[in-house]
């Protein structure tokens, strides 16, 4: 089975780089790799390393760099997913999923009817930590060679302001006049930057959906039938790359 392994980037030097915490564990502990032994390593950022290790230490392990490739499994679409904050484990599903199929950014969102709210400061450092352990994870296990980027949680009029950032705006919906994907003249251009936004459980308020039409978010259509906010996100970024031939 191929496995890729990731190393921080700050962990490489030239020709040499160091793999630290759980992942040096898992390598040695779990795979009983040792000194002499090449693996593939990415970094994050659509680097791909095939690396010889020379030294195996108690807290890291030490490789030389043989060759360095660009990662091949990566749409050239950089999609950042706005995901409401659900109860439970409902985010790390989405993190995990997203990162599968080549979702680049994820914005953990909050709107008015959205329960959880991550008040604190510390807590909500601990659940980004915790998603991004679940992206590294869901990465490698998929080849891709580029981290997606947890951003920090963020309230909806916070995201009122990026939205202009963004090349095309798109929100799930399930209004009679949300456009098909299809249909869609916006996707027959070139694009580079793409956001995806999907409502909480409730859905977004009438005045919400007014400020993100405002802003020049486009309602767009996922069928009739009506999917849980965490299946909604995943199920639009999947359309829409997949529309774009990635």
């Amino acid at each position: 089975m191929i496995t890729n392994f990731y190393c921080e980037p700050e962990n490489i030097k030239k020709d040499n780089l160091k793999i630290t915490g759980e992942e040096k564990k898992h390598i040695v502990s779990v795979l009983r790799y040792n000194k002499g032994d090449s693996i593939d390593v990415v970094d994050g950022r659509g680097n791909i390393y095939q690396v010889e290790i020379t030294d195996v230490g108690k807290n890291e392990i030490k490789c030389k760099i043989i060759s360095k490739n660009i990662g091949e499994n990566e749409p050239e679409i950089h999609l950042t997913l706005a995901q409401p904050l659900g109860k439970g484990y409902k985010m790390d599903w989405v993190v995990e999923k997203a990162t599968e199929i080549g979702v680049s950014s994820i914005i953990p969102l909050i709107t008015e009817r959205t329960i959880i709210k991550l008040g604190d400061l510390k807590k909500e450092k601990a659940k980004i930590d915790r998603w991004r352990k679940i992206a590294i994870a869901s990465m490698k296990q998929s080849l891709r060679s580029v981290l997606p980027d947890i951003k920090p949680v963020t309230k909806l009029d916070q995201l009122l302001t990026q939205i202009r950032k963004y090349e095309l705006t798109l929100i799930g919906s399930l209004e009679s006049d949300a456009k098909s994907l299809k249909n869609l003249s916006q996707l027959k251009k070139p694009l580079r930057k793409i956001l995806v936004i999907v409502g909480p459980e409730s859905g977004f308020t009438d005045d919400e959906l007014t400020q993100l039409k405002s802003a020049g978010a486009i309602p767009l259509s996922l069928g009739k039938i009506r999917l849980r906010t965490e299946t909604a996100g995943i199920v639009l970024s999947s359309l829409v790359l997949y529309e774009l031939g990635e």
